[in-house]
């Protein structure tokens, strides 16, 4: 994307030194129009898939053919809003023939150089078993961790442990499990099953878990046993259409967020913000971020007790914020540092409880729904799955729905989900 867009710039400043002598920004309404018009057009024609950057003709086709939507986009609104004198000039062809001459020389180099290192790239890859299996191990092994020397079981009851796995696998390739005892081997690849990630067995004969395709690890065979819920392309997609609302917003959440933190000064004493460890993606903890609602001295970090209607612990501020969920505006911090999304599943507390069971004893499925970034909102939400759970249905409906978004996600879904939550902001479980 980064080389596309340079070749059109630099198409567009020769162009603007040949026309005038001098770069003039105010008077270059073309690029302004094509580069954004660019990107969305080659997006959607899948220029940046790896099937098309290895092909030279798919790749120049998709370029080109996003060039010329993109400059016949800018034409037509020029001819639109009636300012043709700034577009439709001798210059219009020279820079479309220099965007499209730039375009061709990056994705036949690009295209030849993938070719050429096609089949030789070295993922990263993390072995994990026991001390009776082993691989004749290359560079491409990147950790080898032999769970007996790390004294880790296969329980998925402690989210400690989960975490402690979680950090010493993040930034794997492929995650491979190696383990000679066959039982042993199936309860550790239905864990990490459960919490999201994508592994590998050495050997095949797992039907029961209903492989997904074949790998190999030198000339060993491995079984792909689950997926991540989005392909690199969805999450990146998901990933900018929050940055991008973010971005918009901020003008007006800025300001916002100052006056709430000066009113919850003056409100009671202690700090603005309340931090609270949550269980984020694939089970690792993160710092949520939320205004303080609560007297300071009587605020459970923990979340052990269930928040009650007229909670004595709520201070006055603290009603209207949460009543309003305007106490979870600070967490589009934990959106831009990657913890969060603008939609997903809600982090829970770690001591959040359901008839007195923690939401893991109640629900089974329960870690499934961390395999995606948790949101500032979602399906559950949504459907007035929220305030306390007093009851086990009521943190069972919520996982439901909460695999539901993840087995049907797509844009348009976090776009209606954006649009619905305006209208349950003010909700009689909110207090």
């Amino acid at each position: 994307m980064v080389g596309d867009l340079c070749m059109i710039l630099a198409a567009a400043t020769v162009t603007e030194l040949y026309h005038a002598g001098a770069i003039d920004i105010d008077d270059a309404n073309l690029p302004h129009v094509v580069l954004p018009a660019y990107l969305l057009a080659a997006w959607r024609l899948g220029a940046y898939r790896l099937g098309a950057l290895r092909s030279v003709s798919l790749s120049l086709r998709t370029a080109l053919m996003s060039l010329a939507a993109a400059v016949g986009l800018a034409l037509f609104a020029a001819f639109a809003f009636n300012v043709t004198a700034s577009v439709w000039r001798e210059d219009t062809l020279f820079f479309s023939a220099l965007a499209a001459a730039g375009l061709v020389l990056l994705r036949w180099g690009v295209a030849a150089g993938m070719l050429r290192k096609d089949g030789k790239t070295k993922p990263r890859i993390v072995l994990l078993g026991d001390e009776s299996v082993r691989l004749n191990r290359d560079r491409r092994v990147a950790a080898d961790f032999n769970v007996r020397a790390c004294n880790w079981q296969p329980v998925e009851s402690d989210p400690n442990f989960l975490n402690e796995l979680s950090e010493a696998v993040a930034g794997s390739d492929r995650i491979v499990l190696s383990f000679l005892d066959v039982e042993e081997r199936r309860q550790w690849a239905r864990l990490l099953i459960e919490i999201g990630f994508e592994i590998e067995l050495l050997e095949p004969g797992l039907a029961d878990l209903h492989p997904r395709s074949l790998r190999y690890l030198d000339s060993t065979p491995t079984l792909v046993v689950s997926a991540e819920p989005l392909t690199l392309r969805k999450r990146a997609l998901k990933r900018a259409f929050d940055l991008m609302l973010v971005l918009v917003s901020a003008p007006v959440v800025l300001p916002l967020v100052g006056i709430l933190a000066i009113l919850i000064r003056l409100d009671s004493p202690g700090p603005v913000f309340f931090v609270q460890r949550r269980i984020g993606a694939n089970n690792r903890y993160f710092d949520c971020i939320k205004f303080r609602t609560m007297r300071a001295d009587l605020a459970d970090a923990a979340g052990t007790r269930l928040t009650e209607r007229d909670d004595p612990r709520i201070t006055r501020l603290g009603h209207f914020l949460r009543h309003t969920s305007l106490d979870e505006l600070p967490q589009l911090w934990n959106v831009v540092r990657d913890e969060m999304s603008l939609v997903g599943p809600r982090p829970h507390a770690l001591g959040a409880s359901a008839e007195g069971a923690l939401y893991w004893e109640v629900v089974p499925a329960y870690w499934q729904r961390h395999s995606m970034k948790p949101g500032l909102t979602g399906l559950a939400q949504i459907r007035g799955y929220r305030g306390p759970t007093e009851k086990r249905s009521e943190i069972e409906n919520r996982v439901a729905a909460d695999l539901e978004y993840i087995r049907t996600w797509s844009l348009w879904l976090d776009v209606t989900i954006i649009f619905r939550t305006l209208r349950v902001l003010l909700h009689d479980n909110a207090f």
